[in-house]
């Protein structure tokens, strides 16, 4: 009897060791105030507020670039032969070394038309090229008008004859042929770089050739024309640049 009492009495401080250790674990577990389980629940509540932010507004994506190909518009050319072109209201002399022989006027400019008021003594002259960043093309010329200041970009016809002085289009068959460009010349206003020189000759005149030798420069077009006549009766002359308006 004895014995069984000693059995039970070791087995019963066996478990109150067990009990106290087990609530110590408990305790430490739960943190010093045992707030385990609402430190978990407000964690797990946050987590869910995030994922439901995340669902409702959907990453944040950068609007996607659109692409000349799908908006159809086109990349702005390269400006080329425009860079010649004068400005309307330019007014540009010329002289034959001992004065003004020519006056050209630029009356107007539309689209990629540009029209000219000529005067050379007392005959006045209509010009107007088409002048785009390809080509430079005399399409309508009017000589001995009364008045060449009228603006008739609005009306005129273009010419089926028309001379292409210059052309940068491959295999583009031109009137005038080009001599050289990026050249570097002076006239008598000033110093002008990137030249283009194109020439045209014609059997205009009965057993002779006549040579003509033009020079354009960026921003003001044309600044020198020489010609020349061959045969018996030659002879040759050049106008230049003098004084510039705008």
């Amino acid at each position: 009897m004895l014995q069984k009492f000693k059995v039970l009495l070791i087995t019963t401080c066996l478990g109150l060791i067990f009990a106290g250790c087990s609530k110590t674990e408990d305790r430490e577990v739960g943190g010093p105030n045992g707030n385990q389980s609402e430190n978990t629940s407000e964690v797990k509540e946050s987590a869910d507020m995030n994922e439901e932010e995340q669902n409702n507004n959907g990453p944040t994506e950068e609007p996607p670039t659109e692409s000349t190909e799908e908006t159809g518009v086109e990349e702005e050319k390269e400006p080329g032969l425009t860079i010649y072109r004068p400005e309307v209201g330019t007014i540009k002399k010329f002289t034959d070394g001992e004065e003004i022989v020519l006056t050209e006027e630029v009356i107007a400019i539309k689209d990629e038309y540009v029209q000219f008021s000529l005067t050379l003594g007392a005959n006045q002259t209509i010009q107007i090229y088409k002048w785009t960043a390809d080509e430079l093309t005399l399409v309508y010329e009017e000589v001995a008008v009364e008045d060449s200041s009228i603006n008739i970009l609005d009306s005129f016809s273009t010419e089926s004859k028309q001379e292409i002085l210059l052309s940068t289009i491959d295999n583009q068959v031109t009137t005038w042929e080009l001599v050289e460009n990026g050249v570097e010349l002076e006239v008598n206003y000033g110093k002008f770089e990137n030249v283009y020189v194109i020439q045209k000759i014609t059997d205009e005149v009965e057993n002779a050739d006549t040579i003509y030798t033009r020079y354009y420069a960026p921003g003001i077009g044309l600044i020198k024309e020489h010609v020349e006549l061959t045969g018996e009766y030659g002879y040759s002359g050049e106008t230049e640049l003098a004084t510039v308006e705008n």
